[in-house]
């Protein structure tokens, strides 16, 4: 994904993740290893989001942020078997206006969370597991 606004990101991963099969991963990542990643499940998605655990130093998530976090409605790191925010999202197929509520919080929590200051400093990838 090539994409020139946070608008235009948000479109391009909506318009992937109906098209998702079952162990595909797509993590959106900018530098200081901040990162949102999703996981197809056999019934849905699970959403991951890096927590303190991972980040460095510098880029600790301060308490104002992770209330931002769970006002978007992730669900806080539960060590050890959750280190990182996270949600699942058990529905599948996807409808179209679920794939772009789910691609609208992996990329807003880039940009409003963890301080991304634009598109082009994220790096999309995508594989299966």
């Amino acid at each position: 994904m090539n994409a020139s606004s946070w608008a235009e990101l948000t479109e391009q991963l909506a318009d992937r993740l109906p098209r998702l099969e079952l162990g595909d991963v797509v993590i959106l990542e900018a530098p200081g290893n901040r990162y949102t990643e999703l996981f197809q499940l056999t019934d849905g998605l699970a959403l991951d989001a890096v927590s303190n655990t991972f980040l460095p130093p510098e880029g600790q998530l301060a308490a104002e942020q992770e209330a931002a976090m769970r006002a978007k409605g992730w669900q806080p790191p539960d060590e050890p078997d959750q280190p990182n925010w996270w949600l699942l999202f058990r529905k599948w197929p996807l409808h179209s206006r679920d794939a772009t509520r789910i691609a609208e919080l992996m990329v807003s929590t880039l940009h409003d969370v963890y301080g991304v200051t634009g598109p082009s400093e994220v790096e999309v990838r995508a594989f299966k597991q």
